[in-house]
């Protein structure tokens, strides 16, 4: 079906807003005393890899055998992994083997569908990619180069959970400028995603021409390649040890808060020394109605209240007293459980209160008048 005008318009505008924006952020012109260099190291004679079916680019891969005692970390990247593809400069030996991957030629979106069809035969621990820096020509402007790669990073992410990024090898063919605005762009992205980004750029100063071949684009295997391989491993030992589970510490209870200066109160005054208690075996039995006075004799008690006197020796010292009143309860069970408890079981003492006792009948007491009120009674009534 023809599309109609207002596609063209369309079209049309996408167009100018990305001249716009390729004028904006596009790539910066290089300085006007800008010299392209070559490096003065050497490095080994290319030799021939098969094509690859899904790029027709030259493509290796290469995994080493595995140690249970070792971590494995595939490295993939472009033509500067030949080196260590064919042997020629080989990774520093210790807690973690590598394997690569390597594709002369490629930019972001070749190593993507590489990633998506490669077959590795051995799960890595991690996953280190080398930001492409055929992009510097393959890709119009910075943005689009971004673009490619964060495709390339989510790609590799639906393969693999532990992945991390170094910043591609600079060059000695383009300038300065150009190369930081793409090196800051694919961290920008890699950023984004949350994946750690390391830079390499600082350890290949421009001015050092030994670290690179003849080129200007490869690094020499003499001199460039071996700080390259220190890096790789550095970083990846680096990355092993971010992502290792950390183990659990179980949390320790809180000791209770101790202050470091106890107050001291000093009470001025005479002291008065607090009784103690005694104990359960200096006890004294008590009766309900007797009580040991100092002298040893017993007395009866008062009709006040009754009131329970306990003495105890302390350390062969005086006896002393201590008495305490307990209120008695008065009523305790009804008149009728009284009586059968006094049928059943007899007191020993006379004085129980059963309630049913008959109150003795109390005649009125008259006052009585003296003689002598009488006699002046009389005396008053017979004046009158």
């Amino acid at each position: 079906m023809p599309r109609g005008k207002s596609h063209r318009r369309s079209e049309a505008a996408k167009k100018r807003v990305a001249a716009v924006r390729l004028g904006r952020v596009g790539i910066p012109k290089a300085s006007s005393d800008f010299v392209p260099a070559c490096g003065t190291g050497s490095r080994h004679t290319v030799k021939t890899w098969p094509a690859s079916d899904v790029t027709n680019h030259c493509h290796k891969l290469v995994i080493p055998e595995g140690t249970p005692d070792k971590k494995f970390v595939l490295v993939i990247g472009a033509s500067h992994l030949r080196s260590f593809v064919d042997g020629v400069v080989e990774m520093t030996s210790g807690g973690i083997q590598f394997g690569f991957m390597s594709t002369p030629g490629a930019s972001a979106s070749d190593l993507r569908l590489e990633v998506l069809n490669a077959v590795i035969p051995r799960e890595p621990d991690a996953v280190c990619i080398i930001a492409p820096s055929n992009n510097l020509t393959a890709s119009r402007h910075p943005e689009e180069a971004g673009q490619e790669f964060e495709r390339y990073l989510l790609a590799v992410c639906s393969r693999w959970s532990k992945v991390f990024c170094t910043g591609f090898v600079p060059r000695l063919t383009e300038s300065r400028e150009k190369q930081t605005v793409f090196q800051q762009e694919f961290h920008r992205r890699s950023a984004k995603l949350g994946i750690p980004y390391y830079q390499v750029a600082d350890y290949f100063p421009l001015d050092d021409l030994d670290l690179w071949c003849p080129d200007g684009i490869h690094l020499s295997d003499n001199h460039g390649m071996h700080i390259l391989k220190q890096l790789i491993w550095m970083f990846a030992y680096e990355f092993m040890e971010l992502s290792a589970p950390k183990p659990l510490v179980q949390s320790q209870a809180t000791p209770p808060y101790k202050s470091r200066f106890v107050p001291r109160v000093v009470v001025k005054g005479v002291e008065r020394s607090r009784p103690s208690s005694p104990l359960p075996t200096e006890w004294t039995l008590v009766r309900s109605s007797r009580k040991r006075n100092l002298s040893g004799e017993s007395e009866c008690l008062s009709d006040s209240p009754k009131k329970r006197v306990v003495h105890h020796q302390r350390d062969h010292s005086p006896v002393t007293f201590s008495e305490c009143v307990i209120p008695s309860n008065p009523v305790c069970f009804s008149p009728a459980i009284l009586v059968a408890m006094e049928t059943v079981f007899p007191s020993a003492t006379p004085d129980v209160c059963t309630g049913t006792e008959t109150k003795p009948v109390e005649h009125p007491i008259k006052p009585v008048v003296s003689k002598s009120r009488r006699v002046r009674q009389k005396v008053c009534k017979s004046t009158s």
